[in-house]
Order: C-alpha cells, then sequence, then structure tokens
C-alpha cells in the first residue's frame, strides 16, 4: 500500500497554464527575426506545462529546425528530451538526450549535460537495466561534484537511495537517504518524505522503536500548514503502530490522518487507505462491529473514489492525447499563413518592378514557377495536418474502448463487495458468529487485494490463481464441508507467468456458486482450470449444480457482475482485434438432466 514518497517533488502548479500558452503564442507573434528561436522554445515549455504534449513536440521540432547554432540545438534537444519522456516515448526521448549530451561535452555545459545523463539514467532504471542506469549515475556523480551543483546531487542521491529501496538493498538505501537530507534544507518538504521512506524500510526490517524515532524527527519538520504532509505523515505512522499489533493507537492515527485530510484537500484515496487500516485494526482488537461498520464507509468511499478517478482520468485523457486542435494552435497557423501571404505579395511586387524593365516575358514566367512552388509547399503542409488529424482520431478511438473498459471494471468492485457483505450478515442471522468473524477476517485480507488489483489492467496468472483461492476458501466457509473445490493450470503457463486482466475470472466463479452451488441438495464441486490455446490463455469454470433451468432456485438477484463481465471481454477482443469472448455448456446426465454448467472464457488482453 505504500509507495516512495521521497521520489516525489513538491512542485508548485502554475495558476493558469493556458493562459500561458496564450501569452507565450502572442509573443511568438510581436518577436523579431533575432527572437524568434526564443521565442518558440518558449512556446514549447508552455505547451509542456499545460499537458499538451503533441503540440510541445511539434513546437520543439520546428524550433530545432530553426535553430542555426550548437547552443540553440544543444537547448532544441533537450527541451524535446523532457517532452517525450513526460509522454513515455522512450525512444525519441534516448535520441534526444544522446544528441544533447554530444553537443553538451562539445559546448561545455555541465548543466544540460547532468539534465540530459539523468533523464538517460532514469530511462535505464524503469527498462530494468540497472547497470546501464548506474553508469549514467556515475557520470553524474562527477559532473555534479566537479560544478558543486548541489540540485544535481540531490536528485542523484534520492534516485539512487529509490534504486536500492525498489531491491531490498536497505543498508545502501538509508545511506544514499541520509546524504540527501544533509544536502536538503530543514524546511524543504521533501526531507519529510525521505525520512518517511527510512521509516518503511524500518518497519519492513522489524526495528519498530528506530522507525517511530525517524517518524518523529519527520512530524518535527512539517509546518503546520501543510495540512497534506501532517495527514500523510499520521498515516504513516498508524502503519508503523498497526504493524506493531498495536491497534487502538493506530486508529487514533489514522483518525488524525483522515481528519486533517478533510480539512485539506480531501484525498479520497487517502481516505479508502485510512478506512481500510481502521477496518483490519477493528478486527485485530476483536472489535466486530466497528470493523462492520468501518468496511460499509470503505465501500461508500470507493465507490465515490471510483466515480471521481474516472472523471479525472478522462481529462488527462482527453489533454494527452489532444482530441481537437487547440484554439491557440488554429490562431497561430492562421496568423502564419496571412504573414507568408503577405511575403509573397510584396515579394511578387518587387519582382514585377524590377524585371518589367528588362524582360516581361522571362518576369512573368519566373513569377508563375514561383507561385506554382508556393502552392505546392503549402498542399504539401495541408497534406501533413490531414495525416496528423487522421492519426490522432484513431488515437481518440482506441482512448475511448480504453476508458469504457475501465469504466466497467471499476463498477465489478462495489459489486463483488456488495456480495461479501451480505454473505456476513447472512451468517450473522444464522446465528453462527465464529464463522461470521472468520468470514470478516478472511474479507479483510481479500479487500486489501482488489484495492491493489483494481488500479491495474493486468496482473500475472499466479496473483490470480491466489485471489481466486482466497474467495473461494471464503464461500466455502458458507456453504460447508459438502462443497469441494480446485484450482489448477497446465505447467506452461505456470513456467511462463503470462499477464491477464484483472478481476475478470472472479464473477464467473461466484456466479457457479450462487446460482449453481448454493441450492443444491448434496455433494457441491467446482473446477477451475487454466490452459493456452492457440496462444490465448483459456479459463474453464465448471460446477456440478442445478444448472441454468428455468425452474431452477436463485438467491433472489440477477448476476450483474456477470454482465459487466461479458462486456469487458468484449471491449478486450474488440481492442486487440481477436477472437475471445466466452461460452457458457450446460451439462447433462444421462437421462438428460441438468447435471451442471461449464464456462469457457478466453483471457487475451
Amino acid at each position: 500500500m505504500f509507495v516512495l514518497i521521497a521520489s516525489m517533488r513538491i512542485l508548485h502548479a502554475q495558476d493558469d497554464p493556458l493562459k500561458d500558452v496564450q501569452g507565450a503564442v502572442e509573443a511568438l507573434g510581436r518577436a523579431s527575426t533575432a527572437e524568434r528561436f526564443q521565442a518558440i522554445c518558449d512556446l514549447a515549455k508552455a505547451y509542456r506545462a499545460a499537458g499538451q504534449l503533441d503540440s510541445a513536440v511539434a513546437v520543439g521540432q520546428r524550433a530545432l529546425a530553426l535553430a542555426t547554432t550548437d547552443k540553440d540545438r544543444l537547448l532544441a534537444h533537450s527541451q524535446l528530451a523532457r517532452t517525450l519522456r513526460d509522454g513515455n516515448n522512450a525512444e525519441s526521448t534516448q535520441h534526444h538526450a544522446r544528441e544533447s549530451i554530444l553537443l553538451a561535452r562539445a559546448l561545455a555545459d555541465t548543466f544540460l549535460w547532468i539534465r540530459s545523463e539523468h533523464l538517460l539514467g532514469r530511462l535505464a532504471f524503469q527498462m530494468s537495466r540497472f547497470d546501464v542506469a548506474r553508469k549514467h549515475q556515475e557520470v553524474q556523480y562527477e559532473l555534479a561534484t566537479a560544478s558543486r551543483d548541489t540540485a544535481a546531487l540531490v536528485i542523484l542521491y534520492n534516485d539512487i537511495g529509490n534504486a536500492h529501496y525498489l531491491e531490498h538493498h536497505y543498508d545502501s538505501a538509508r545511506w544514499y537517504y541520509s546524504r540527501t537530507i544533509e544536502l536538503i534544507h530543514r524546511d524543504d518538504p521533501q526531507r519529510v518524505g525521505i525520512r518517511m521512506n527510512m521509516a518503511n524500510i524500518l518497519i519492513e526490517e522489524g526495528k519498530y522503536d528506530q522507525a517511530l524515532q525517524e517518524l518523529a524527527l519527520a512530524g518535527a519538520e512539517i509546518p503546520s500548514t501543510q495540512l497534506r504532509l501532517r495527514s500523510v505523515y499520521h498515516n504513516t505512522l498508524g502503519f508503523a503502530l498497526y504493524t506493531m499489533e498495536r491497534y487502538r493507537d493506530a486508529v487514533k492515527e489514522f483518525q488524525r490522518s483522515d481528519s486533517l485530510n478533510q480539512a485539506g484537500l480531501k484525498d479520497l484515496g487517502l481516505s479508502v487507505e485510512n478506512m481500510g487500516f481502521m477496518a483490519d485494526s477493528y478486527i485485530g482488537m476483536g472489535d466486530t462491529a466497528h470493523a462492520y461498520l468501518a468496511m460499509g464507509q470503505l465501500e461508500v468511499l470507493k465507490d465515490s473514489f471510483n466515480t471521481v478517478a474516472n472523471d479525472e482520468h478522462m481529462l488527462a485523457l482527453e489533454k494527452k492525447f489532444e482530441t481537437r486542435l487547440s484554439q491557440e494552435e488554429i490562431q497561430r497557423l492562421d496568423a502564419e499563413n496571412r504573414q507568408q501571404e503577405q511575403r509573397l505579395r510584396l515579394r511578387n511586387l518587387q519582382l514585377y518592378g524590377s524585371l518589367a524593365l528588362a524582360v516581361l516575358a522571362l518576369g512573368g514566367g519566373l513569377l508563375v514557377l514561383r507561385n506554382l512552388r508556393q502552392k505546392r509547399k503549402h498542399s504539401a503542409v495541408l497534406e501533413r495536418l490531414n495525416t496528423q488529424l487522421q492519426d490522432k482520431q484513431v488515437r481518440i478511438e482506441e482512448i475511448n474502448a480504453l476508458l469504457r473498459m475501465k469504466v466497467l471494471r471499476t463498477q465489478m468492485d462495489p459489486h463483488f463487495i456488495h456480495n461479501c457483505l451480505n454473505a456476513i450478515r447472512a451468517l450473522s442471522l444464522k446465528g453462527d458468529h465464529e464463522r461470521a468473524d472468520e468470514y470478516l477476517e478472511g474479507f479483510a485480507r481479500l479487500l486489501r487485494t482488489v484495492l491493489e488489483h483494481s488500479v491495474r489492467d493486468r496482473i500475472t496468472l499466479e496473483e490470480e490463481i491466489a485471489f481466486l483461492k482466497d474467495y473461494v476458501k471464503l464461500e466455502q466457509l458458507r456453504l460447508g464441508d459438502d462443497f469441494t473445490w480446485s484450482i489448477t493450470a497446465d505447467q506452461t503457463l505456470i513456467d511462463e507467468e503470462p499477464q491477464i486482466p484483472s478481476l475478470l475470472v472472479q464473477p464467473f466463479v461466484e456466479n457457479a456458486i450462487w446460482h449453481g452451488l448454493a441450492p443444491k441438495q448434496g455433494p457441491k464441486r467446482l473446477d477451475i482450470h487454466f490452459t493456452l490455446h492457440n496462444g490465448t490463455v483459456t479459463c474453464c469454470v465448471e460446477d456440478n449444480g442445478v444448472g441454468r433451468s428455468p425452474k431452477a432456485p436463485t438467491p433472489g438477484r440477477t448476476s450483474l457482475g456477470l454482465k459487466l463481465t461479458g462486456e469487458r471481454l468484449e471491449l478486450l477482443t474488440e481492442r486487440m482485434k481477436s477472437e475471445g469472448g466466452f461460452r457458457v455448456e450446460d451439462l447433462k446426465d444421462d437421462e438428460g438432466g441438468a447435471r451442471g454448467t461449464r464456462v469457457v472464457m478466453g483471457l487475451q488482453a
């Protein structure tokens, strides 16, 4: 549940990025020939700050084409590298970063050289090329030390510390974090994040007393006005106390964190995390009543979180992929076209006047040829713009399909939680409080897994099998000893560890248990098997229940999860342009009676 806080800087967002873009466009229109290159670079920076990366890349490439000196080319390559990094274009980022390094070395520009090495090191680390990343870090260290660039050393030490943290080299991570803290001013909020990282390392090592001491130092450095940081601090302190099984103290810290969060930014993600740990703490205290109430509040918070996340994701996708050219871009292109036409008319008049006294025929021929060339040039520009618009339309359609799939997946989380809470309520109404407590404890662990899987498009087959086993064990508590089950996979799949869509198989398993096996009298059997068929991971869910006969009794509800899962599979199939989906087979005995149901689905993602 915890991430590297120290790797995030406290950034102050611009008041109005779009207003800055408009100002940069106006400045470009007023710029002289000597000022034009810098004005174009400023416009590219404004587009990047506003999140309009496609426009930023296009303007950056134009700046590179207009660069006349090595210094200008260095600035253009460096800016393009940072913009393409933001757009996750690794190959182009590497190209422009390497060009920046070559030019920076030739010009002895240590500042941009260090920043380009940092870009390449980050990319190598993200691609798990740790040896290459360390070579870039060594170069950064030598340059930053020689030039006494403290800001570069802070970034470098923090990156190396984060890398060792992720690789579980805790001693090395603490050393680099300590060096980073020494170089950062006491008022810098990043110190708090790094101390929290060090506390998390100590918690994972079981050194709880030292972790609490480190957190005490972090708490003392947080300004009272930084509500967000204080809220995260109390959340981290609560997690440390929870890990030490000091559940009552942990609940107090999570409540303080949530109170500060509500008074500040009202981060729903942090509220969900606080409520989840409070529920776990109540379970550890044996307070079933408060745990049940916390679970209900967690369900409400998660519904709100999913709604807000979907809205924010839609805005982010629209900004990232630019569903249409911005109005400022259109105005800039129109202004440049008018200026170009004015220049052409002026040149034509000058040419006619200078050649009229000489050879009128030759002058007319040259003018016609010049006009034809200009028309071809404009036609080529229009064709490129049309091609760009067509490419954007294709990407928009793909984004819409991805977004519909994410919305369907997030709808399944509250549906699954609702069913589990109903199962707990049913056991409580029967008077089986011991099994209800056991079910609630297992559900808490399962909910943690659902929270982790709900923010990921795909998970490994091993993670999916582990999740299904936890869920079926819970249902076995409700159905009793006459319910048996098995979950298996071919050895080939176990060795290859394929990635499959998350939270896709569980609704079919739930449907088999609730609609097929629960109404049946006598032995109940459920078999789940994963195979590889024609390059596609295939899952078979088979039960010996009452089948799909219209007269078969049901628990009194429709299978919403099955409907949502079917729609997700259709979207996945459409996106991959391959055959997929699922089919349901009714199993019959020798006399034609129902003896169960088999569901076979393709999990190609």
